[in-house]
């Protein structure tokens, strides 16, 4: 259950790939906990922050152009909590506080999602105890995510092949149309999937092919990224 469009750096060979999927959602919950709770991040552990996280994308071979793209995701959000504190009256210190804390708890878990394989990080939230309906649920998200995405890529040729230029009141309205299709063709589509994966013996647990291991380096990078973490949080700068 992995996919190339969102797959591509998950199976590279470094040592942050092969670290347990448990360690490292550990360590990225931790650092976006640090974040978080905070009572004021200044110049300084903004500065040691931002270190970490370029040298953990470096590590890990992951560009920091794609971790830049999947990062900028946030800011349309970033600067909509922006605009709230401004009718809000918050300082300028205040919101910029906002969207550092935004930006650094997204790249924490975006690195996360970027070293593992989804089928690995299902795992892993199944054996922290997360609730089982929960990880079916991601589970079904994630593949019914992709078929709506190979969907929608087939109506807009649909849609490309149809509009030559016209007014623009017909172009959406036909666009109206667009949407209802796929709608209904994802949903059609969802249902064959799952009957599909009754054929094949689906029983309501997601299978898993990886059994994870919790290693001694495992050990030595839960205690190194909490032992940096403290030095942040306690140095006098």
């Amino acid at each position: 259950m992995t996919h190339q469009w969102h797959d591509t750096y998950r199976h590279i060979s470094t040592p942050a790939h092969h670290l347990d999927p448990r360690s490292k959602l550990f360590v990225g919950l931790l650092f976006v906990g640090f974040v978080l709770f905070s009572a004021h991040l200044n110049p300084a552990q903004s500065a040691g922050l931002f270190l970490i996280l370029a040298m953990a994308a470096l590590l890990a071979r992951i560009p920091l152009r794609l971790a830049a793209s999947r990062i900028g995701v946030i800011l349309p959000f970033a600067l909509l909590m922006m605009l709230s504190a401004v009718f809000s009256r918050l300082s300028l210190d205040r919101m910029i506080q906002i969207v550092a804390r935004s930006l650094f708890s997204i790249a924490a878990m975006t690195l996360v999602a970027l070293t593992t394989p989804f089928p690995d990080m299902l795992r892993a939230l199944e054996q922290c105890r997360l609730p089982r309906l929960m990880v079916l649920f991601l589970a079904f998200l994630y593949r019914y995510i992709a078929v709506l995405g190979k969907e929608t890529i087939r109506l807009e040729r649909g849609w490309g092949a149809r509009y030559f230029g016209r007014f623009w009141v017909n172009q959406w309205m036909r666009l109206g149309h667009v949407l209802a299709a796929l709608l209904i063709r994802s949903y059609e589509r969802a249902e064959r999937i799952y009957a599909a994966m009754l054929a094949r013996g689906f029983t309501g647990a997601p299978g898993y092919m990886r059994v994870l291991h919790f290693g001694p380096w495992d050990g030595v990078f839960v205690g190194t990224s909490l032992a940096v973490l403290c030095a942040l949080h306690w140095a006098r700068f």
